[in-house]
């Protein structure tokens, strides 16, 4: 197994080895609420204060089962706007209704603003009409929409000027908002786990009680931008994972071909590891290039390992269930998860001119 330097408590150890074993089952039926509750009973569903720490969970996690770390990951941002706080009348009854609950993990948040990162028309988008706020339009992708106790939707106005971030209680969302309507959960080629619905809102009068912000869409945008062309820890997550298999499967199989295979991927994991977390670290150090391609050659790399998994179980990884070909699928939900041009024209360039196999034209 890839060593790290950084140790997790034993509980946490255990209950990240439980998710690992329901696994498939959650990959097929969607993953349970008790996985969370379970992180939080430990102390893991939090934020931890300590990057390392931080990156080693989320590391583990997501190479134990994607689709959890997933919903793990989107609980984070509601949580930290909630930390941050709001400039609306009812912001801070909203902080004090669900802050306590969403630190300590008794509370799961669910989270919608992939959207805002889209060219074109807004959509869904925020309308203010005498002094009230409506939402008109879809949101494609909301995950943990079964297990989630609330959602916190963003929405631009039409003018893309500002961005109006909802909290919003997911029991009898339909009664609560009339005009809304909660789709069926979406059949994904990946993360079907994740309990991911489109919602959308036909003129939709959100009570003043759930409206927690306001902002400038410059600000948010900047920093959005920043944020997105960091390195993943996920995508090392499920590389390691791949690895770790890729080893074991050579050690079964007395192959020295699949041993070294797995040596060389972890002397390329532990590299690449180091110089993304020297980015996350210190990210004015570098360049925005260097952090997009050390993102690019993290996707790259979980590609590459869970492909090799395959290879080297040849036919047993093809069967429903496996780890293999759940990690083949996850690594390829991550190199469009937070995709933006840059890193989807990185990564296509990466992809067809990386070595040279295509002439630029």
């Amino acid at each position: 197994m890839i060593d790290s330097s950084v140790q997790l408590p034993h509980e946490w150890d255990a209950v990240i080895e439980m998710i690992a074993r329901s696994a498939a089952d959650s990959d097929g039926y969607g993953v349970p609420r008790s996985h969370f509750d379970e992180l939080a009973k430990v102390g893991a569903h939090g934020v931890p204060n300590e990057s390392r720490l931080q990156r080693e969970l989320t590391e583990r996690i997501a190479g134990a089962d994607a689709s959890t770390w997933f919903c793990w990951s989107q609980h984070q941002t509601p949580l930290k706007t909630l930390q941050t706080g709001g400039n609306q009348p009812d912001s801070e009854d909203l902080r004090n209704r669900w802050l306590p609950g969403l630190e300590s993990g008794e509370l799961l948040a669910a989270v919608a603003f992939a959207h805002i990162r889209r060219p074109g028309p807004v959509n869904p988008v925020a309308l203010e009409s005498d002094g009230m706020w409506e939402l008109h339009g879809t949101l494609d992708w909301v995950t943990s929409w079964d297990i989630a106790d609330v959602v916190m939707i963003m929405a631009a106005t039409e003018d893309k000027r500002s961005i109006v971030t909802f909290f919003i209680p997911t029991k009898d969302f339909e009664k609560r908002l009339p005009g809304s309507r909660v789709d069926a959960p979406l059949q994904l080629l990946a993360m079907s786990g994740t309990h991911t619905r489109p919602v959308h809102f036909d003129h939709t009068v959100i009570p003043t009680e759930y409206v927690f912000s306001t902002q400038s869409m410059n600000e948010w945008s900047a920093a959005d931008a920043m944020k997105t062309i960091l390195p993943n820890p996920a995508g090392l997550g499920v590389a390691r994972a791949a690895i770790d298999e890729l080893a074991a499967t050579g050690e079964k199989r007395s192959s020295e071909v699949m041993k070294a295979a797995a040596s060389f991927l972890t002397e390329k994991f532990m590299r690449l590891r180091a110089r993304a977390y020297a980015i996350l670290d210190a990210p004015q150090e570098f360049s925005r290039e260097e952090a997009i391609t050390c993102r690019v050659d993290i996707l790259d790399l979980a590609r590459t390992c869970t492909e090799a998994v395959v290879i080297a179980q040849a036919g047993a990884a093809m069967m429903a269930g496996r780890a293999a070909e759940r990690r083949v699928r996850e690594a390829m939900f991550l190199q469009v998860q937070a995709q933006t041009n840059e890193t989807r024209n990185a990564a296509l360039k990466d992809l067809t001119y990386g070595d040279q196999r295509f002439t630029r034209r």
